[in-house]
């Protein structure tokens, strides 16, 4: 079991070393996540079949975390604010013109 074994497609970071128990049937290592990330749908896998055991048993498909949350985003303490933009800003009777809104930071 190698670190090359660890999926981090979805996890937003990165795991330090390896190290196992004694009998290696338990692995730690430091998971440390990617910087301004907000994402509650992340997992770490591994990818079974590249392992075998003292037997010489091959491991089959995978395993997943359950989903967890990595929110590295600095503290957000204001609110959004939005430039609004005319297209044409004279009108007259029977004119149309395109409105633009654009937010500093995604709005709902």
């Amino acid at each position: 079991f190698t670190s090359d074994d660890v999926v981090l497609t979805d996890a937003n970071g990165t795991l330090g070393t390896l190290t196992s128990n004694a009998n290696r049937t338990v692995w730690t290592a430091t998971f440390t996540p990617t910087a301004n990330v907000n994402d509650t749908t992340n997992t770490i896998s591994v990818n079974l079949t590249g392992l075998t055991d003292d037997a010489g048993n091959a491991g089959v498909g995978n395993a997943s975390s359950a989903n967890y949350t990595v929110n590295t985003r600095p503290a957000d303490t204001t609110g959004p604010t939005a430039t609004i933009t005319l297209a044409d800003s004279a009108l007259t009777v029977g004119e149309t013109t395109t409105v633009t809104i654009r937010f500093n930071e995604p709005v709902t």
